[in-house]
């Protein structure tokens, strides 16, 4: 089929779908509108290879794949492994007229979807469309992309002064990008300008909601985001309930938490839902809805693209934990060929195992099992691995170094909520009820101590000193992230108390942050604390200036 020259022409497209005929139609369909340059993949496995491999204009995508992975999840993953880029548009594909709900309960929306049987004309029509709104968004979204925030939101201020028809697109932006700047007060007006000219709009409720929990106003968020849920737009929309959940956790309640996310997961039941449910339901010693969770978690994603091993490890130690040692043995061994180059999986695993093993009465080959699981761990962290090796050596009769471990999982992050519930489960399980108090708040004391000790020597005016005690903790405690930014904002005092801009002190500062980032990502603390930091830069350099 000769291919004519159209505006479409320079683009070039990847077709996903499973079945030949459908990948033929599609490729006709492209080939009328101007686009030659087409490659197509029949499953989410390939086209994750072929993305990271090539960049494509546009790429369609069946919704149903025939995969453990169907198209939604595959857009997903490939949004949030960041693989496409700004200048790249995804249409979705699918004879479910009910996908449109689907989408509407997540925030990853693709660029459009088709019905089938769509033709040459429908994707023409909004290949148009979706053009005409990247091409007027596409600077915002390069700006975003590579972090640039302040960029990202002087190319809003653009389009909105333009009054073009994408102007709710870059308020929506803005918004966002507020939000991440920490400009709660900001972002809560942009959200409200929106409401006012249409008070259903979701993605508003949503960021307004979100910018009261960042302001630390929980309340209102939960009330904001509840309104949301019994409205009919936004119903099914599951970010609402993780606000809800958020602001639940934040206000020390993880059990109603638990309780919203399981609602989270009626209505969207995928593996991701499911996942983010169990894990709660295991800190909050819910075991049934734990390993109900997790086994739909585990049998949803096999052999997918969105696979996890954190849903086996998971698993198993809820069969543990319920006394079903031989099925968390079975849950260890599937998982051990899906994950085997994993290297969040080996460790972990055979903590787990030796547990497993020495509840179904294997004492030697528990102990041997430990020994190999004890190797693997280098120094304790405040996460899952930890808690398990601590668990494992408990129940083999090493109780000495069981509780140093936990210990040493408080004092990695002091601060960490969900660790010391995991903490308290542990020392329940093993018969130490008594002693949740003495691990968790002797080790939480210990740091707070740090932290204070530093903060008064800022205060009487020993700059230096403080900030050499606190970097010292941060040396002793490196992905503690209340000791991280403590030391943030210590050293941004101290640029402040000084009228100094030491580039070596900024130059720890980012450090900091980016360890933040990639512990808490997204986290209301870590906004917080980079826009403490740019005003402080920002000050001391107004400040040379006059």
């Amino acid at each position: 089929m000769a291919t004519v020259v159209t505006p479409y022409s320079n683009l070039t497209a990847l077709v996903i779908d499973d079945m030949a005929t459908q990948q033929s139609t599609l490729r006709g369909h492209l080939a009328l509108i101007g686009i030659s340059k087409v490659e197509v993949c029949a499953t989410p496995e390939d086209a994750v290879r072929l993305v990271r491999a090539r960049k494509y204009n546009l790429i369609l995508c069946d919704y149903n794949l025939n995969a453990k992975t169907d198209g939604q999840q595959l857009f997903e993953y490939l949004r949030e492994e960041q693989l496409l880029p700004p200048d790249s548009l995804f249409f979705m594909i699918t004879a479910e007229s009910s996908y449109s709900s689907v989408a509407a309960a997540t925030e990853q929306h693709p660029d459009a979807y088709l019905l089938k049987p769509c033709t040459a004309t429908d994707i023409e029509e909004r290949l148009k469309v979706s053009l005409e709104k990247r091409d007027a968004l596409l600077v915002i979204n390069t700006c975003l992309a590579r972090d640039d925030l302040p960029g990202a939101l002087a190319e809003c201020d653009k389009v909105l002064a333009a009054k073009g028809r994408w102007g709710m697109s870059a308020l929506q932006s803005k918004g966002q990008v507020l939000l991440k700047l920490g400009r709660h007060e900001d972002a809560k007006a942009v959200y409200r300008a929106a409401l006012e000219v249409r008070r259903d709009l979701v993605w508003a409720q949503l960021g307004l909601a979100r910018a009261h929990k960042a302001a630390g106003q929980f309340e209102q968020a939960r009330q904001l985001a509840q309104d949301i849920i019994e409205s009919r737009e936004g119903e099914k929309n599951v970010a609402a309930y993780d606000v809800i959940a958020e602001a639940m956790e934040a206000t020390g309640d993880p059990e109603g938490a638990m309780w919203v996310l399981r609602d989270a997961a009626n209505v969207i039941p995928s593996a991701r839902r499911q996942r983010i449910l169990g894990e709660s339901a295991y800190r909050n010693g819910d075991l049934d809805t734990a390993r109900e969770a997790l086994s739909k978690a585990t049998k949803a994603s096999k052999g997918s693209v969105v696979a996890q091993p954190q849903d086996s490890l998971l698993l198993a130690q809820t069969l543990v934990d319920q006394g079903q040692g031989g099925e968390a043995l079975k849950v260890l061994g599937e998982a051990a060929a899906a994950f085997k180059s994993a290297p969040s999986f080996g460790s972990v695993a055979l903590a787990v195992q030796a547990q497993a093993e020495l509840s179904t009465g294997q004492t030697d080959a528990a102990l041997k099992t430990l020994a190999r699981a004890r190797e693997t761990m280098r120094k304790g962290k405040a996460d899952f691995a930890t808690v398990a090796l601590a668990k494992a050596e408990i129940m083999c009769g090493n109780e000495d170094a069981g509780m140093k471990l936990l210990e040493s999982a408080i004092s990695a992050d002091h601060e960490n909520r969900r660790i010391k519930q995991m903490i308290g489960k542990a020392l329940r399980d093993t018969g130490h009820e008594d002693k949740i108090a003495s691990v968790i708040e002797s080790a939480t004391a210990g740091l707070e101590r740090k932290v204070a000790d530093a903060r008064k020597l800022l205060r009487d005016s020993q700059i230096d000193d403080a900030v050499a005690m606190i970097e010292q903790a941060v040396r002793d405690y490196p992905e503690n992230t209340g000791v991280l930014l403590q030391a943030a904002q210590i050293n941004c005092m101290a640029l402040r108390l000084k009228k100094d801009l030491n580039a070596d002190r900024m130059d720890r500062i980012r450090t900091y942050l980016t360890r933040l980032e990639k512990l808490l990502p997204g986290h209301d603390r870590v906004i917080a604390m980079r826009r403490y930091f740019r005003e402080t830069v920002g000050a001391l350099e107004q400040a040379e200036i006059h």
